[in-house]
């Protein structure tokens, strides 16, 4: 069994977002898994090597705008049965979420 590392709670987040490459400005609408104000899970269907940063738009269903933060993919792993990825990032600006 794997180690939990995270240090703050999350709670299931299945929202759009939408998320670039830190300079490339090319936009990927997924769908998140969970978050919290230190991390979000989500789904890619591209690789995206680890310490990449990503720009992502948030748009959570509490908040009538949508948020613009930074993060740093912290792990990736491919989805069984599947050409998709689960990815796990790291906030670089904490949310309150």
């Amino acid at each position: 069994m794997e180690e939990e590392k995270r240090f703050t709670s999350r709670i299931l987040f299945n929202s759009s977002i939408r998320y670039y490459q830190k300079g490339a400005k090319i936009y990927s609408d997924t769908v998140g898994k969970d978050i919290s104000n230190s991390g979000i899970g989500f789904i890619s269907n591209e690789f995206i090597p680890r310490h990449s940063q990503l720009v992502f738009e948030i748009r959570p269903p509490w908040q009538p705008e949508p948020i613009q933060t930074l993060a740093e993919v912290a792990w990736i792993s491919n989805q069984p049965h599947s050409e998709r990825f689960n990815v796990g990032a790291k906030f670089l600006n904490p949310l309150v979420v």
